[in-house]
């Protein structure tokens, strides 16, 4: 436990510079958006004008979208160690491989969870501060999302994609040392693969029993138009946690092959 301990910190060390930037670059946007919409709307002011009402609170969903790089810096760290020549003493260490693997694996994973809480954490207070505009504004009354509902619901698609895209990460890391000639098709194919493998048993396993919970938001919206009243008809939004079950399976089973082939065909 201590040996992986010392390599997972090892990896955050070494990737430090690269992971602070977009720390530091997803706290800043996050700030913008709250900034943004927090100074589009005066709640000690009855009057407040739409037309200063600023976009720029879209900037809150920006962040999520770094996810897209993990995948890019779980592969970077395997190449980092071959250019400085560092991994001839990294695999000559006395640990399991699989250790060395997991170690890369799982910075890379520390890295997204926190972006997912800095990008939540500011999503979270632009919804607040939307729903508190339209009902001035519109009079419009939105079903009243708590935190919880959020990061729940942010939490099973950010997890879900970020466990595929880090195994495909983790088997064409392993896949690489295998492969000499024409590593780059040979890993696109097998990320095309994987996601079309995904992508079409999806359907049928979520028709599968839901034998790990479901988790049900009710949606509705209520507005006021010159009058009139119009109300939607009450829905709910519901996310099965078998979606996010099958997505880190397929993860894992990715990763396994990138593991098994570092294990197997990394040389020292």
């Amino acid at each position: 436990m201590n040996t992986w301990k010392t390599l997972y910190i090892k990896e955050l060390k070494d990737n430090r510079t690269l992971f602070l930037v977009l720390v530091a670059m997803t706290a800043f946007l996050e700030i913008v958006a709250v900034w943004s919409i927090g100074s589009s709307i005066d709640l000690w002011s009855p009057d407040i004008q739409g037309e200063n009402f600023s976009p720029h609170f879209m900037w809150s969903v920006v962040p999520y979208g770094v996810l897209l790089i993990l995948p890019f810096l779980l592969s970077h760290s395997f190449v980092q160690e071959v250019k400085g020549q560092t991994h001839y003493l990294l695999l000559s260490l006395p640990v399991s491989r699989t250790q060395i693997f997991a170690a890369k694996a799982a910075a890379v994973a520390t890295l997204g969870i926190v972006l997912f809480a800095l990008s939540s954490a500011g999503f979270i207070t632009v919804v607040g501060e939307f729903r508190e505009f339209a009902t001035r504004i519109a009079g419009i009354r939105i079903a009243p999302f708590t935190a919880t509902d959020i990061l729940v619901i942010s939490g099973v698609f950010y997890l879900s994609a970020m466990a595929v895209l880090l195994g495909i990460a983790g088997g064409v890391a392993g896949l690489r040392l295998v492969v000499q000639r024409f590593a780059g098709l040979a890993s696109a194919a097998f990320a095309i693969f994987v996601l079309y493998c995904y992508f079409s048993t999806l359907p049928e396993v979520l028709s599968l029993p839901k034998i790990f919970g479901t988790y049900e938001v009710p949606f509705w919206i209520d507005s006021t138009v010159s009058g009139a009243q119009i109300d939607m008809d009450s829905d709910s939004i519901e996310v099965s946690f078998t979606f996010l079950a099958y997505s880190i399976l397929v993860g894992l089973a990715s990763m396994g092959i990138g593991m098994w082939l570092f294990e197997k065909r990394a040389e020292a």
